[in-house]
């Protein structure tokens, strides 16, 4: 629902927040203890959230291993074959993986 009202914000994930609501969020969220209205009205703290935990993960969520595999998918011409081989990376994805883009 937070990122539902950002989605009409332009530049949402180009705008930086500003890095003390952003610390505070990131610290709220690794205690999960977010006070959802504080944080409704400023979509920009919210994606910036959410681009530095992606950023920050050990490997990216599409994996290293997998790397040829999308871009092979990605440059499939046909929508419903390049949908297919996509879908079919994403069932290789390890689990953790897979939930998190769930």
């Amino acid at each position: 629902m937070l990122l539902e009202c950002g989605m009409q914000e332009e530049g949402l994930f180009r705008v930086a927040p500003s890095a003390s609501k952003l610390k505070k969020l990131k610290a709220a969220l690794d205690c999960c203890v977010v006070d959802v209205q504080e944080y409704s009205a400023d979509p920009h703290a919210i994606a910036g959230a959410l681009k530095s935990y992606l950023r920050e993960l050990p490997e990216p969520l599409m994996t290293f291993e997998l790397y040829e595999e999308w871009i092979q998918a990605s440059n499939i011409p046909e929508q419903e074959k390049r949908l297919q081989a996509l879908w079919s990376a994403c069932e290789k994805l390890p689990k953790a993986n897979y939930n998190n883009i769930r």
